[in-house]
């Protein structure tokens, strides 16, 4: 692994903990369902700034790089930022909000209630958020989204950097 995939796996993996932290820290985690999705996003935005930056340090490096070679390289990037996106969750699960789960429980039965839902739904979507926004699950998906958004990204840039052949 070199040192500029390392490095730029942990920029981008320490800027979406920071980001996740930061976020709790200005209690947007507990402002409702609704705001899950744009934290969501604004994590995919920077992973995306990240990559894009990554490789573009990686070809400046290496100018003479293949696409496919600049694949691999981003490759361990989007490794590097896997590994930090899930041991983020763990720590964001543990320690920083511990009650992330029974919070998020308790929000998707208010937002099923108000929303004229059965009270046998109710538990059935509780039940389900449960299972949805536990440890487990939001490691596993953190683990896949870095991955998949990541092997997209790199791919679509390194095509689009050598093809312009960027130096």
């Amino acid at each position: 692994m070199g040192a500029i995939e390392l490095r730029w796996g942990l920029i981008i993996g320490g800027a979406n903990l920071g980001w996740l932290y930061g976020s709790y820290y200005m209690g947007m985690q507990t402002s409702g369902l609704g705001m899950i999705q744009i934290m969501t996003l604004v994590s995919v935005v920077i992973s995306i700034i990240g990559y894009v930056c990554a490789l573009r340090a990686i070809v400046k490096a290496e100018p003479e790089i293949t696409c496919l070679e600049g694949v691999k390289s981003g490759a361990i990037v989007v490794g590097v930022v896997t590994v930090v996106a899930v041991l983020a969750q763990v720590g964001y699960h543990k320690l920083v909000f511990p009650g992330f789960t029974k919070y998020m429980v308790g929000e998707t039965e208010i937002f099923y209630r108000n929303n004229g839902l059965p009270a046998e739904q109710v538990i059935e979507m509780a039940e389900g958020a449960g299972k949805t926004f536990g440890l487990a699950s939001y490691a596993m998906q953190s683990a896949l989204g870095a991955l998949i958004i990541g092997m997209i990204t790199v791919t679509i840039v390194m095509a689009i950097l050598r093809r312009r052949r960027y130096p």
